[in-house]
């Protein structure tokens, strides 16, 4: 039986202590991401891990927040273009005060990140049966690893590395700008793409929407993407790996048991990923033979 969207009534989560809350987050998300560049002396590998799970964490509450609101369609469409907005000045100004950059850096971060939360939330309006968020997380889960490793998304990482940094999060590097270079010395150890995010406040709005474990959700997926990053980065023979199939799996694997599919739902979703698998074989081998 199909299921009606949801729209729970939790007293917990008014709008006062999501304001007071969001702007919590915001200074902190800020203050931490401009605080690591600046700190010396921490080893890599504690560099690496620690910088990996609080930028991850800082960036999942935000969005987490972000889902909670119960806002109309128009409200999302304002906030995303003011986000953007803000975020596309604010790079113009960085790319001509270098020696900012690294007080900036975290500022188009959390606009960008703000950006694809809300349009995560406007794109989970289009859901109007639980049931379908369990084909749309496997499809994305193959798609994802078929544009990152030979499609579209690969290329763009070879032919054009400069858009696709502009248009990620990244992760700064402890210590990059406490060397005598300073802000010269600023760098990256790791980003994500625009659509992890988007994705990412897509499902956490959909599991509270649908009354689903919004809770243990967002811990299985913290779980995932931390683990894919940190294999990333500290295995050396790993390439850059895609992170939308960790969240659809964390997302699948704590909602288990909430999905409820009728034969001809299962004989249907059977045939839908066949024929999907198929286009994705045939979308790699045609990029193999234009290379």
């Amino acid at each position: 039986m199909a299921q009606q969207v949801l729209l729970p009534d939790r007293e917990d989560h008014s709008a006062a202590p999501l304001w007071r809350e969001a702007l919590i987050l915001a200074i902190t998300y800020y203050t931490i991401l401009a605080a690591l560049p600046h700190i010396a002396g921490v080893p890599p590998i504690v560099g690496i891990v620690a910088g990996t799970v609080v930028f991850l964490l800082l960036s999942l509450a935000v969005i987490r927040n972000i889902a909670l609101w119960d806002i109309k369609p128009l409200h999302e469409f304002f906030l995303i273009a003011f986000s953007l907005t803000g975020w596309y000045a604010v790079t113009l100004y960085a790319a001509q005060y270098k020696a900012a950059v690294p007080f900036l850096s975290p500022l188009t971060s959390l606009l960008f990140l703000v950006a694809c939360a809300f349009l995560g939330r406007l794109l989970s309006r289009l859901i109007r049966d639980v049931n379908m968020l369990v084909p749309i997380a496997v499809v994305l889960l193959l798609v994802d690893i078929f544009t990152v490793f030979v499609g579209p998304t690969g290329v763009a990482l070879d032919r054009a590395p400069d858009l696709v940094a502009k248009l990620s999060i990244g992760l700064p590097a402890i210590g990059s700008a406490a060397g005598p270079e300073g802000a010269g010395g600023f760098a990256f150890i790791a980003t994500a793409g625009l659509g992890d995010f988007i994705f990412l406040a897509f499902f956490f709005v959909a599991t509270w929407r649908y009354g689903l474990r919004f809770e243990r959700t967002f811990w299985y997926i913290f779980a995932f993407v931390a683990v894919a990053m940190l294999g990333s980065l500290m295995v050396m023979f790993l390439p850059g790996i895609p992170l939308l199939p960790f969240v659809a799996m964390g997302f699948l694997l704590a909602n288990i048991g909430q999905f409820s599919f009728t034969a001809q739902e299962k004989l249907y979703f059977l045939i839908a990923m066949v024929f999907i698998a198929a286009l994705i074989a045939a979308g790699a081998l045609l990029t193999q033979h234009l290379k």
